[in-house]
């Protein structure tokens, strides 16, 4: 893979404490040297790695936030029935979710700092002793979080190997090792459009089949432009994209509900809540949608349970059928439903219903009782196989996020007002055996390992001991089905963003009926030529391509045939720098409602389908915010590749509007939005509104174009600068900046971009003559 002088790469390892990974020139994920990808596809390219990534009982401990069972229930016995201190030990890092631990470690994710110190971590403590063994920190970026919502989420353990993965909120996808060496990663907002809420909701990433699935909402390019939830899938390994899938409809609110698995019929499947209301079931392997059921007009973010034939999940949001909110509902479960495509599930598949209301807490199932707390601040019993409630306990004024654990006979009860309450449960009535006031809020469940409970406040992570339980191995799934004949191809990697002088090498793989791999069924692949005009042919040997990306951008499908079957990726290849756009050469068409000549904005830019679009201004083609959707009123596109640094970006702005309303637009540079405000009068530099943000006056007139030049610069220290200058685009280049901005964790990479705020759809903003060019 050459190198070029805007797009440099390096194969640094990170150090346990080293520096965050974003500032690593190239992660491994992101490289994909040729050599390294053919090497690991000769290992799996013909053999399905996922037989040997079920849990395998090498790892001990509770491994992901539901833990072994994912429904919140421990095997252990000899558990504490009172906890204290004294007995045990806290680390102060301030936390919204759950940690993990296994072989003798405790993963946890945190945040620590105020505004421009702020720092995401996670962490990595001696189960014993809680002295920290390693911690790797990420720098929050272009998300809409407030009130420091950070750290809602819980790092998951690979039951295989023991590699650890993570969601940053900025919506880092990272694996590390054990000893917390950087493996890969993934930047979903750069890479596949993630967007962003200001509840800072991230989850946990799923690991089944030798994968690594995150659950984002997004709004990507092609058939992925419109917003919506979404699931992608990587290969443990590697980091290469196994497959994505869009299950349900458009999100109503955001949703980080983590999948939980099942066997249908031989067939893998997850079961998760999405932001549309629906309870989805998909295939793991495939990645195939197969039945979605609506049960709320507004996001779900509860983890649902699998009891018998049966999916059981809770939500907090108004009901479809009644103008209440909130309900508890029972799920026919059933693979051989879906038939082709995603199958809509009606009322006939519901077997029972209750009227309980739970925002995000996740219902624990043991036996056929099920323990749920409640809004209201109530725990309730309810009987899995009628849904009727069994009995209800006030423990405090409500709930949010948390959801209770169960070990040895006991729950363990954290609440949002920072109580935490041990029960022991019967159908009788709960017998309260504490009730202890923690420091801070209690937003994620509890965690169960070797004797110990767990619990993370939104001030401190406490570790009670006193119980001399021992964790079991991952629970083990039953023995798959022989493998089938071949029905399909999988290539992989099957979604992948490129830039120009690339080289990336496709595979193929045959899948059966129940996705499992067919070793020995791929030969003579034959390649679409839809990448012949855009790349120097490599290399195509079996199963294989290989190509260099060298002529202009673009973002398509590569479809690989093989005895009959086909399998497609998804190639996004973007422009290297120095790259401009001045729009004029672009042809103009009838709209289709309005008969306005316009014309879509680059195929290949991330989340600009239907937001921008070429229209004619004063006799020259411009880039016009659009107006018609008003959900589609605030939006950011990114064009580059993850890994650019070192650039500016200039542009020219002009704004419709008068003297009380105006419109705002501006660029994104290196994770860094810098905007005109309209309305504000200002021109602000920010990265996260309680982070990163400041502004100065700067008075712009409507129907005037401007020139913005923007760029970022690191001190070698950690430290930085993100320097930005407006003038009237008629009027000389003024020396000095007009807004400088000093950071103490500055980002060193990141794609370009361009951002702009409709208010109301009432006035259009343009922007002209954009270009990226290495910094002098």
């Amino acid at each position: 893979m050459e190198e070029s002088e805007s797009y440099r790469i390096s194969a640094t390892v990170m150090a346990p404490d080293a520096a965050s990974p974003e500032t690593m020139t190239k992660p491994n994920l992101l490289c994909l040297l040729c050599a390294v990808l053919f090497a690991s596809a000769a290992c799996s390219s013909n053999q399905d790695r996922s037989a040997g990534q079920s849990p395998s009982g090498e790892v001990r401990g509770w491994l992901s936030w539901r833990g072994p069972h994912q429904t919140g229930q421990s095997d252990e016995t000899d558990l504490p029935e009172k906890v204290s201190t004294d007995e045990g030990w806290t680390y102060d890092v301030r936390g919204r979710g759950t940690p993990v631990i296994a072989d003798g470690r405790v993963y946890a994710m945190g945040y620590e700092g105020e505004g421009k110190e702020l720092e995401e971590l996670i962490v990595c403590l001696d189960e014993r002793t809680g002295r920290r063994l390693w911690e790797h920190r990420f720098h929050d970026f272009l998300t809409d979080v407030i009130y420091h919502r950070f750290a809602i989420g819980s790092p998951t353990i690979d039951p295989g190997t023991g590699n650890v993965f993570c969601m940053s909120t900025a919506g880092l996808v990272t694996s590390f090792t054990t000893d917390g060496k950087l493996r890969w990663q993934h930047s979903m907002m750069s890479e596949y459009g993630r967007l962003s809420f200001p509840n800072g909701r991230t989850g946990a990433p799923l690991i089944a089949e030798g994968m690594c699935i995150v659950h984002v909402a997004n709004s990507g390019w092609g058939p992925q432009a419109p917003a919506r939830d979404r699931f992608f899938a990587f290969d443990t390994e590697t980091g290469e994209s196994v497959w994505s899938c869009t299950p349900g409809g458009p999100p109503k609110d955001t949703s980080f509900s983590f999948p939980v698995l099942a066997t249908d019929g031989g067939r893998r499947v997850l079961y998760a809540g999405l932001a549309g209301g629906h309870v989805v079931c998909v295939d793991v392997r495939s990645g195939d949608p197969i039945w979605r059921f609506q049960m709320a007009t507004g996001g779900l973010s509860m983890s649902p349970v699998v009891y018998k034939d049966r999916v059981i999940a809770i939500h907090g949001k108004e009901n479809l059928d009644i103008s209440t909110i909130g309900r508890m509902v029972a799920i026919k479960r059933d693979a051989s439903q879906g038939g082709k495509g995603s199958q809509v599930l009606g009322k006939e598949s519901e077997l029972w219903r209750n009227d309980l209301v739970a925002f995000t807490s996740s219902p624990v199932l043991v036996g056929n009782r099920i323990y749920q707390t409640v809004s209201t601040g109530d725990l309730y019993c309810i009987d899995a196989d009628t849904g009727k409630k069994v009995w209800h306990k006030k423990l405090a004024p409500d709930q949010v996020h948390a959801s209770p654990a169960w070990g040895d006979g006991k729950l363990y009860v954290p609440m949002n007002n920072g109580t935490f309450h041990i029960l022991r449960p019967s159908d009788d009535g709960p017998d309260v055996l504490q009730t202890i006031q923690l420091e801070g809020n209690c937003l994620g469940a509890p965690a169960i390992a070797n004797g110990r409970i767990y619990v993370h406040t939104t001030e401190r992570l406490y570790c009670f001991a006193g119980g001399t339980g021992k964790a079991g191995p991952a629970a083990a799934w039953p023995a798959p089905p022989p493998v089938g004949k071949a029905v399909r191809l999988q290539v992989i990697p099957g979604d992948v963003c490129l830039v120009q002088g690339q080289s990336q090498t496709f595979r193929a793989r045959a899948l059966d009926a129940n996705g499992r791999v067919v070793p020995g069924a791929v030969k003579d692949v034959t390649w679409s030529n839809q990448l012949a005009t855009r790349a120097v042919h490599v290399r195509s040997i079996d199963d294989r391509l290989s190509v260099r990306v060298v002529k202009d951008p673009w973002a398509g499908v590569l479809t690989a045939t093989a005895g009959g079957l086909t399998g497609k990726a998804r190639v996004r290849v973007v422009a290297n720098i120095p790259y401009v756009a001045d729009f004029d050469s672009v042809p103009l068409k009838p709209h289709p409602k309005s008969g306005v000549p316009f014309a879509p904005p680059p195929s290949w830019w991330v989340g600009a389908s239907k937001k921008w679009e070429v229209l004619q201004l004063d006799g020259e083609k411009v880039l016009a915010k659009s107006i018609a959707i008003p959900l589609f009123q605030r939006n950011m596109s990114l064009f580059g590749h993850p890994m650019m640094s070192d650039y500016t970006v200039q542009v020219d702005i002009r704004t419709d509007g008068n003297r009380r309303v105006k419109s705002s637009a501006g660029v994104v540079n290196q994770r860094y939005l810098i905007a005109l405000k309209g309305n504000h009068q200002q021109l602000q530099v920010s990265s996260n509104d309680w982070i990163v943000k400041e502004a100065v006056k700067f008075r712009w007139k409507a129907r005037t174009w401007y020139r913005m030049k923007t760029r970022v610069d690191a001190d070698g220290d950690g430290t930085g600068w993100v320097r930005a200058k407006v003038w009237e685009r008629d009027k000389p280049e003024p020396a000095g900046w007009t807004i400088e901005v000093d950071v103490p964790h500055v980002h060193t990479h990141g794609p370009p971009g361009i951002w702009g705020f409709t208010p109301q759809s009432r006035f259009r903003v343009y922007l002209d003559n954009l270009s990226v060019t290495t910094n002098e």
